[in-house]
């Protein structure tokens, strides 16, 4: 679970006439109110009682036109005719000059209080209705998995706080993919989150900006390898090296190029074909969108050098290395031959430097070419005597 200890809470209105938290599960539901005080006046008689809401209207949403307004109060009229008052005390959290946000003729809405005022106005609530609408907004967005777009208000060493209609906390490991160094930097930016908690009773709600940003990504990779053909080619930069290959980037997507697919001679490292940073045409051999993976070549791209090698023609090579089997020899393009021990003269040979040294150009004739195995035997031997025989 994610670290939340650094989430604010949400003040509980201490004054009598502070409307219970709204519950998602029964909107309106109604609260009863406390019993009217009755004291005895300076002659014995008995007060009247003060004026109390119907239960009914406790907590319930209503609205109207403001007629007036100041900075300590907001004066309107609802839509069932009655005068009704906002304070600044219950027009936001931050308890906002209300003549800031709102004219004369604007419509608002609040929560209804206990009682009326000694004006015998409705008493309102904007910020419990604002936190009833927030709440409705994240427990719909809970059920559809949707995302809640809010402001970065204030951060800490532990996460970010958001106001979503009501206020949530985003750890430091769940606001981005990797890591942010400077949290101060977000606030007063606004992001999409998820949500991974929401507690209403104990006014709870952890997000997360991580989550979406990965969906994000997901879905841009699949478009991304949905636009991809086999046997297309496209230009890419290699992004780093393993032992099996060569990574590159694709403009969003990686792929691979086996080291058998790098170049047409055989290599025991990337790095003796290819380096980081280096820009490269690549050919596409498979895509698989489930697994996420590209599968590309380099040497495609280019003539198999065995394509022009002919069985029986005389061809000619310095000798590239010597083995305890035969004679290796260069046939250009990155094409070598082999030479074996029965193969490098007419006579019985126990090792291949008592023929040819590392270096030496012999004439050899091609005995045989494997294309799949891209092994090519020769034979001087068989050169030399094709040449006088």
């Amino acid at each position: 679970m994610a670290d939340v200890s650094e989430q604010p809470k949400a003040e509980t209105p201490k004054s009598a006439d502070a409307l219970p938290r709204p519950s998602l599960a029964n909107e309106g539901e109604p609260v009863t109110s406390a019993t009217p005080e009755i004291g005895a006046s300076a002659s014995g008689r008995v007060k009247a009682p003060t004026p109390v809401r119907p239960d009914s209207d406790v907590g319930k949403i209503v609205g109207g036109l403001v007629t007036s307004i100041s900075s300590e109060e907001l004066c309107l009229t609802l839509d069932d005719g009655r005068p009704a008052v906002i304070n600044r005390a219950n027009f936001d959290e931050a308890k906002t000059d209300p003549s800031t946000v709102y004219n004369v003729g604007d419509r608002v809405e609040g929560a209804v209080l206990t009682r009326e005022d000694p004006k015998q106005r409705v008493v309102l609530s904007r910020a419990w209705a604002l936190k009833k609408a927030g709440w409705e907004a994240v427990e719909a967005a809970v059920k559809e998995g949707a995302l809640l777009r809010g402001t970065v208000t204030s951060a800490s060493k532990r996460g970010v706080v958001v106001d979503v209609g009501v206020r949530g906390f985003v750890p430091t490991s769940h606001l981005e993919l990797d890591p942010p160094k400077n949290l101060a930097e977000y606030v007063g930016q606004t992001f999409e989150f998820r949500v991974l908690e929401a507690d209403l009773l104990k006014e709870r709600l952890v997000l997360s900006r991580r989550s979406a940003l990965l969906k994000e990504q997901r879905s841009q990779i699949h478009d991304l390898l949905a636009g991809l053909t086999v046997g297309e080619t496209r230009a890419a930069t290699i992004s780093s090296l393993s032992d099996y290959g060569a990574f590159v980037d694709l403009g969003g997507v990686n792929g691979l190029i086996h080291l058998s697919e790098l170049c047409w001679r055989r290599v025991g490292h990337p790095s003796e074909a290819v380096s980081v940073g280096q820009a490269v045409e690549v050919k596409i051999l498979d895509v698989k969108i489930k697994k996420r993976r590209v599968s590309l070549s380099i040497r495609q791209l280019s003539v198999d050098p065995l394509a022009a090698l002919q069985q029986d023609s005389i061809v000619e090579g310095p000798v590239a290395r010597l083995v305890d089997f035969g004679a290796f020899v260069d046939l250009g393009d990155g094409v070598e031959g082999l030479v074996h021990l029965s193969e490098l003269a007419e006579y019985r040979v126990s090792a291949p430097e008592e023929i040819v040294t590392p270096g030496e150009v012999v004439r050899t004739r091609v005995l045989s070419i494997d294309r799949k195995r891209r092994r090519v035997e020769l034979s001087i031997r068989q050169a030399v005597s094709g040449e006088f025989g």
